[in-house]
C-alpha cells in the first residue's frame, strides 16, 4: 500500500515549515513589542531562524521531488527564498555574523523597529495563508 501524501524528506507534518515560520515571524513581533513586549536572548532568535532555514531548505527539496502542480510550485519556491532571505537577515542581525550582500544591504534596515516589526508580520501573515489554503491545493 502506497502512501503518497507523505513526502519523504519532512519530519512530521506536510507543513511545518509554515508553523516555524509562523513562530519566527511571532518571536520578531513580539522582540518590536507590538504585539507583546518581549525579548530574549539573542542566541534564541539566531537558533530559530536557523531551524526554519532547515526547513525551508527541505520543503524546496520536496517541491522539487514534487512538481505536479507547477504555479503552485514555483509560487512555493518563489515564497521559500523570500523567507530564507529574510531568516539569513534576521540570523546576521542577532548574531553579528557577516552574510555577504545580506549584512551589508539588509540589516540596517532591521535597525527599524517598524520595518523589523512588517517583516514579523509578513513572516506570520505569509505562513499562516500557505497553512490556511494548504487543504485546498493537496
Amino acid at each position: 500500500m502506497r502512501n503518497s501524501g507523505i513526502k519523504k524528506m519532512k519530519f512530521a507534518i506536510e507543513a511545518e515549515d509554515a508553523i516555524i515560520g509562523i513562530v519566527c515571524g511571532l518571536l520578531v513581533v513580539t522582540y518590536t513589542g507590538k504585539l507583546y513586549p518581549l525579548k530574549l536572548n539573542e542566541f534564541v532568535y539566531v537558533a530559530a531562524f536557523a531551524v526554519f532555514i532547515i526547513f525551508i531548505v527541505l520543503d524546496v527539496i520536496n517541491e522539487f521531488k514534487d512538481w505536479t502542480q507547477i504555479g503552485l510550485t514555483l509560487l512555493s519556491i518563489a515564497h521559500n527564498a523570500v523567507d530564507f532571505v529574510i531568516s539569513l537577515a534576521f540570523i546576521s542581525h542577532f548574531s553579528g555574523v557577516n552574510i555577504p550582500y545580506i549584512t551589508s544591504t539588509l540589516v540596517p534596515y532591521l535597525q527599524n523597529e517598524p520595518v523589523m516589526a512588517g517583516a514579523g508580520i509578513f513572516l506570520v501573515a505569509s505562513n499562516a495563508l500557505w497553512l490556511l489554503t494548504m487543504p485546498f491545493w493537496m
